[in-house]
């Protein structure tokens, strides 16, 4: 039982802590009152963390047939540019690298 208990500790910490930090900009009333600019960069700081997570792990994957996943994030990015979407983006790249790699 003890052990358990050690196990469930930092679980509820770490949830507790991810809640506090999405759920306090809905609270703190300054963030209203931030310029625009500002504002957008705020609402897009969690995409743009993703980038350098999930970006090397894209190009790395695929060895010497490395070129599937250029031709998945140019055919995503090329898209994403012009018709500023997100799903169809990820689809397409999904698609070119799956065509790419046969």
């Amino acid at each position: 039982m003890k052990e358990q208990s050690l196990f469930v500790v930092p679980i509820l910490v770490s949830a507790l802590a991810t809640f506090l930090v999405r759920a306090l900009p809905y609270y703190i009333k300054i963030f209203d009152h931030l310029p625009k600019f500002l504002s957008k960069c705020l609402r897009l700081l969690p995409i743009a963390a993703l980038g350098p997570l999930i970006f090397p792990g894209v190009l790395l994957d695929y060895g010497p047939r490395f070129y599937a996943s250029l031709g998945g994030i140019l055919a995503a990015f090329l898209f994403a540019y012009h018709k500023r979407g997100m799903i169809i983006p990820i689809l397409l790249s999904i698609l070119i690298t799956y065509l790419l790699l046969l």
